[in-house]
């Protein structure tokens, strides 16, 4: 006799078996061995780690037998909500996850620490975190905290580290240099924000005692009302500087001093042309980024009411890079430039009955770029456009060139100028060694044209050019396809060719 089965049974059991083997296969993971699950759980970011624990029992404090390579501390990494407003006491809740990280990770483990905190916490606070995380075997150390009054303050240990490479440090943070002390034996990276006198007068003192120092980027952003502020960078060892110098007040008088014979890439940013004195000692420098000046800055009334020759420091700068391979100048850069090289006359608006005029001279500086491959030149008015011939005939071994116009933040809308037909001689670089060309903001046949018609015509050994077109309706496109292959090439090698910005 053969026995039925229940019917429900028959029913429900494909059912039950296919949830069981659905439960079975989400649980695979957790399944995995807790040495494995402890690496992948290494390299994720902290917050998503911790966030685990919430999984079931299994994964309550595994996170904790992680050896992480990498811990973050970073309260924008918060599960929060969208607005700031809705959650007022998210700098405690950020504070007690931190404070509850810290007493459980394994911390002689951890290579790199990031402290990102975009709400104000206390200085004393952040010192006792610093004082915890930052272990004998740190490599990396990146702290960004919003200004605070009282500095902060890095732990003893971090001084004499050597495991310590790289130290980003943008934040009010008070260096105390421990007595009879190699200091900082391993640092080749270096990241500083400085507020103050005292800032800068800690931050010299670094060249001293940093010997394998290599990379530096220093932000000034000076509070005080010092009437002059002087950095200097020395070092032989430093291959890359930045320099980003945020001006506060236009009576305060800034200066770099820069003596590293060993440079390699210089990075300059400021707004309103700091003083530059660049070693003569300088070798070859690699590549040099200068963004120095207000993008509608009236230098002849700076000359007139501060007595300072702003628009010369430009022209000086680049007197002192005589040996970069390859450089980029901005709008801002550019239009100094030129207000320092042309014989100008500004007349004061409000001008009293005697009349107030300011002319200037012509500047007779030599500029001469013997190794320069690469120029990079931005524009905001057509009266900068004046210098291309200038630096083309400074740069004999030139073989690519871009040229960028620059929308002027300052101005109500965007200003159109026109890149017009360089004047003046046929630059050498442009018969023997310019082969590309990169035109950006190209705006139509009717305004930069000519400049297109000059290149094409003149550079002998030209193999590529290439034109980056602003909106322009469909009728235009054609019209500026048809005259830019209409137009005469000395080079039977140059393709150009034409690409769309939108």
């Amino acid at each position: 006799m053969i026995r039925q089965r229940n019917p429900r049974t028959q029913i429900s059991s494909p059912r039950l078996t296919k949830k069981a083997k659905q439960e079975e296969e989400e649980d695979m993971i957790a399944n995995l061995p807790d040495e494995l699950l402890s690496h992948i759980l290494s390299l994720l970011p902290t917050k998503h780690a911790v966030a685990t624990t919430v999984l079931s029992k299994k994964w309550t404090n595994l996170w904790t037998s992680a050896s992480f390579f990498k811990l973050d501390l970073d309260d924008r990494l918060l599960l929060r909500p969208k607005s700031f407003t809705s959650m007022p006491n998210h700098a405690s809740l950020f504070a007690n996850f931190v404070n509850h990280v810290l007493g459980l990770i394994n911390l002689p483990c951890v290579q790199k620490i990031t402290f990102f905190c975009s709400d104000s916490y206390d200085s004393n606070l952040i010192n006792s975190w610093l004082l915890v995380a930052c272990t004998s075997n740190v490599v990396e150390v990146d702290i960004r905290i919003p200004y605070t009054q009282n500095p902060i303050q890095l732990p003893q240990t971090l001084y004499a580290s050597r495991s310590l490479r790289v130290l980003k440090l943008n934040a009010n943070i008070r260096l105390d240099f421990p007595p009879d002390c190699v200091c900082f034996p391993s640092l080749k990276v270096l990241w500083i924000k400085v507020y103050n006198q005292d800032g800068i007068t800690f931050t010299q003192k670094l060249f001293h005692i940093c010997f394998v120092l290599e990379d530096l980027f220093m932000e000034s952003d000076i509070l005080n009302k010092e009437r002059e502020v002087v950095f200097t960078v020395k070092s032989n060892t430093l291959k890359r500087l930045k320099i980003e110098c945020l001006v506060h007040s236009f009576d305060i008088e800034y200066s770099f001093v820069v003596d590293c014979p060993n440079l390699e890439h210089l990075d300059l940013c400021d707004d309103l042309l700091a003083k530059y004195k660049i070693s003569t000692d300088l070798k070859v420098l690699d590549d040099a980024k200068i963004c120095i000046g207000l993008p509608s800055a009236d230098y002849g009334a700076f000359e007139l009411y501060f007595e300072v020759k702003h628009s010369n420091r430009a022209f000086e700068l680049l007197e002192a890079l005589s040996n970069v391979k390859s450089l980029s100048l901005s709008g801002c850069t550019t239009g100094a430039v030129s207000y320092s090289y042309e014989t100008l006359e500004h007349t004061d608006s409000d001008e009293n009955e005697d009349g107030i005029a300011l002319r200037i001279r012509l500047r007779n500086f030599m500029l001469k770029f013997p190794l320069l491959r690469c120029l990079e030149l931005g524009f905001r008015t057509s009266e900068s456009w004046n210098i291309l011939t200038l630096l083309l005939h400074s740069s004999p071994n030139l073989q690519h060139l871009i040229l960028r116009k620059e929308l002027n933040g300052y101005s109500v809308g965007y200003k159109r100028f026109s890149y017009g037909m360089p004047k003046g001689s046929v630059p050498e670089c442009l018969l023997c060694h310019l082969k590309e060309m990169e035109i950006w903001g190209f705006e139509g046949v009717k305004y930069d044209l000519p400049v297109v018609e000059f290149f094409l015509g003149h550079a002998e050994v030209l193999q590529k050019m290439k034109i980056y077109v602003q909106e322009l309706s469909s009728d235009e496109e054609i019209m500026l396809s048809e005259h830019v292959l209409e137009i005469p090439k000395v080079s039977e090698a140059c393709q150009v060719e034409i690409k769309y910005e939108y």
